[in-house]
């Protein structure tokens, strides 16, 4: 029986219960300790009802760097704190819609799949696949955990609920942080963040100065289309998922093949990325512009930008611009989750996707290539290997003996019985 590979920052110790105990007094030490975190995260639905009366509203805070206030209960253990604080930390990377216990299980049954037994994925399980190696690598220790517990299915609900309670837990932070502020980014020439504190529900299609944002790019400056706001509200035209709403493109952008270039660099689009991850200060701010405590980019590691923290971004912007009054998967006929694929799914263009992930890199990190190569040895720094003085003393006496010797009309030849001289450094 050997200690989890996480034993060093969640203080549990998890029993796997197919190994064969090196002793019994362990063994039954760690079981005690099983029961009692189930018994834990079992009590933890009732413990947050009880609590649900003194929950506290969330108040926009002018203070550029201050995060909103959240709702969630203090944490119960120091287990439920560690996996509750992962979620918080991988969400952006992987995505609000996603079923963790879902990709959990998959991942599982991939890695325990005994050798020939592997099958061709369908699309789905690649996701759910690529999920999964978000969710280990962004945890040390968590992929062995898994791999211990993978037969205790109650164990890994469990632990899959509180990473799911952390990813809400975040993604509901970056919302109070743009609801507010979001209108006052929509101008082309805002220079200063601001909080505008107009109700959802007068957001979306009756807002005048929103529609250009939400409205899809085919339904703009169409002729086939002289009022498509009152076509929408007549059901006569739907919005979908797959069609292209104005904020993912620059203002005016026209409905031609130039968009095929500018798609995903709408300035909406960067505002919103830099605020949540820089802060809400620097949205209207230079290149990689920061002030004050460390941004969200700093605290969940950041390095660079991928195809779903942009997704991420895209999906915040329309949720924020619309009267929809609560996060929810659907608006309608237009489906957040098949959004957020959609948006995934451009970057299968390699171009596009290396375009992209430089602009956002450049504009919010400060780094086209990203942190990771910001930090490198400098292109202009010499990156030639220093010699020890030994092989400079080799070098030299290469050197020398290269040189052919003198003829004998240009010097006396030298006795046999002399040494050599030493060429000099």
């Amino acid at each position: 029986m050997s200690t989890s590979p996480l034993a060093d920052t969640t203080n549990l110790v998890v029993p796997l219960e197919d190994a064969l105990a090196k002793s019994q007094d362990e063994a039954k030490k760690l079981r005690a300790e099983l029961v009692a975190m189930q018994g834990v995260v079992a009590g933890l639905a009732t413990k947050t009802r009880k609590k649900t009366k003194r929950k506290r509203v969330p108040v926009a805070s002018e203070d550029e760097n201050d995060a909103p206030v959240t709702t969630k209960q203090k944490k119960t253990s120091e287990y439920d704190q560690d996996f509750r604080t992962h979620g918080r930390m991988v969400m952006r990377f992987i995505g609000p819609f996603e079923n963790i216990e879902a990709i959990i299980t998959h991942g599982l049954k991939v890695d325990t799949a005994l050798l020939g037994d592997e099958v061709e994925e369908t699309n789905d399980e690649k996701q759910l696949t690529e999920s999964w190696t978000i969710l280990w690598e962004k945890f040390p220790g968590f992929h062995d955990l898994m791999l211990g517990i993978h037969k205790n299915l109650d164990l890994i609900q469990s632990i899959a609920r509180e990473i799911a309670l952390g990813m809400n837990d975040a993604r509901s932070d970056d919302t109070g942080t743009i609801k507010p502020r979001i209108l006052g980014w929509l101008a082309s020439d805002a220079t200063t963040s601001t909080i505008v504190n107009i109700p959802k529900a007068t957001r979306g299609l009756d807002d005048p100065l929103i529609v250009p944002f939400l409205l899809p790019l085919e339904f703009q400056h169409n002729e086939n289309y002289p009022d498509p706001v009152a076509l929408i509200k007549a059901g006569e035209i739907d919005l979908n998922s797959r069609q292209l709403p104005g904020f993912l493109f620059p203002i005016d952008q026209a409905d031609d093949i130039s968009a095929i270039e500018t798609i995903l660099t709408g300035p909406l689009m960067l505002r919103t990325a830099k605020g949540t991850l820089m802060g809400p200060s620097s949205a209207l701010k230079g290149d990689g512009y920061h002030q004050g405590k460390p941004g969200n980019a700093s605290i969940i590691g950041l390095k660079t930008f991928t195809d779903r923290i942009i997704a991420y971004i895209a999906c915040q912007v329309c949720f924020n611009l619309s009267s929809q009054p609560e996060w929810n998967k659907c608006d309608g006929h237009f489906d957040y989750q098949d959004f957020f694929w959609f948006i995934v799914s451009l970057f299968k263009d390699k171009v596009l996707a290396a375009r992209t992930i430089t602009l956002y890199n450049r504009v919010v990190l400060g780094h086209a290539a990203g942190l990771t190569a910001a930090a490198a040895t400098p292109a202009t720094q010499s990156t030639a290997p220093q010699l020890t003085h030994w092989e400079r003393l080799q070098a030299a006496a290469e050197a020398a003996a290269a040189v052919p010797a003198p003829s004998s009309t240009d010097a006396p030849a030298v006795p046999a019985s002399s040494s050599a001289a030493v060429p000099a450094v």
